[in-house]
């Protein structure tokens, strides 16, 4: 009887402890997309026009905000790529056209994303109209066509969002 209370009172302290450091450690990933939106962009966003984000083809909008002032979309987006792991990427639009475009995290299995990155394939859509842009018609970099389309993926998925959502010929 003794044994087991003593393990118990080590099981209780662990979980305390565990708790404890979760706590103190956890970043909310809604908050960290709120934080990155401002940094890239310099604007101030304080809602999330939507939190639930949508799926489009083998992508997804994880967050999609627009800025205070009305002048800036901002979206992270994940897109399906070599082995089924994904890419994410921070999209921005201003007045129709992508102002910006960066890198979120990426899946380990994406071992041909630097070649992806080091081929700018992500900031060739900075500059085009969002109302005629498909994404997925964009050529994928040589040697890393899993890891190209995982970025495709993604930013197809903002766009595609963005032409029903916000800039779109019935909106």
């Amino acid at each position: 009887l003794q044994g087991v209370l003593v393990l118990a009172a080590i099981a209780l302290c662990s979980g305390l402890l565990l708790g404890f450091f979760n706590m103190i450690t956890y970043v909310d990933p809604l908050q960290s997309a709120y934080d990155r939106f401002s940094e890239d962009t310099g604007a101030t966003f304080s809602k999330m026009t939507d939190a639930e984000g949508q799926t489009i083809g083998d992508g997804k909008v994880v967050y999609y905000a627009v800025s205070d002032d009305g002048q800036v979309h901002a979206f992270l987006a994940e897109g399906k790529g070599f082995q089924g792991g994904t890419v994410q990427v921070y999209l921005y639009v201003q007045d129709g056209v992508i102002s910006k475009a960066g890198y979120g995290e990426v899946d380990t299995s994406q071992t041909y994303i630097d070649r992806v990155k080091d081929a700018k394939l992500l900031e060739s859509f900075v500059g085009s109209e969002v109302s005629s842009l498909n994404a997925l018609s964009a050529d994928t970099v040589s040697g890393a066509t899993g890891s190209s389309k995982g970025v495709l993926n993604a930013v197809n998925a903002a766009v595609e969002y963005y032409k029903e959502h916000v800039g779109g010929e019935n909106n």
